[in-house]
């Protein structure tokens, strides 16, 4: 939970993450087909309080060698090394887990946010802000008059 990876990424893990993964050769590749599950802590897009969701499903990875000119991989497909018996999952991993989050989330469907007044959890308390109107582009025609 605690591991460099996640910095920067948006996302803070609740609790650990469990990785059940098995990899098998396809042509020239490694295809790794897998459960993740862990439960992450967001804040609510209304209220911003803390909300932990449980993200618990099948991820599908298939790492093959790029040709010289390839920078990128397009897609599903991540980089295989050139050398080695080894296979680095910490990447694909992370990625996988950043697509499987929600990007918004809501404490509850009945979430009534902020005032953007006072700052006051409307959730909890209620202020006396006056809603301010924003001008409009349109506010000009109030005053043409017609003959």
């Amino acid at each position: 939970m605690d591991d460099p990876m996640w910095e920067g990424s948006g996302v803070t893990l609740a609790a650990p993450l469990d990785v059940d993964l098995t990899a098998r050769p396809v042509g020239d590749g490694v295809f790794v087909r897998g459960r993740l599950r862990t439960t992450v802590r967001q804040a609510c897009r209304r209220c911003l309080a803390s909300v932990e969701l449980e993200v618990d499903d099948v991820v599908d990875m298939l790492f093959d060698v790029l040709a010289e000119d390839e920078k990128e991989a397009e897609g599903e497909v991540y980089p295989l090394p050139a050398r080695g018996d080894t296979l680095d999952l910490r990447d694909a991993v992370r990625e996988q887990l950043l697509l499987l989050a929600p990007e918004f989330v809501l404490c509850t469907e009945e979430c009534r946010g902020l005032c953007p007044t006072c700052g006051i959890d409307r959730n909890q308390d209620e202020c006396n802000c006056v809603p301010v109107q924003a001008e409009s582009p349109w506010d000009a025609l109030k005053n043409v008059t017609f003959d």
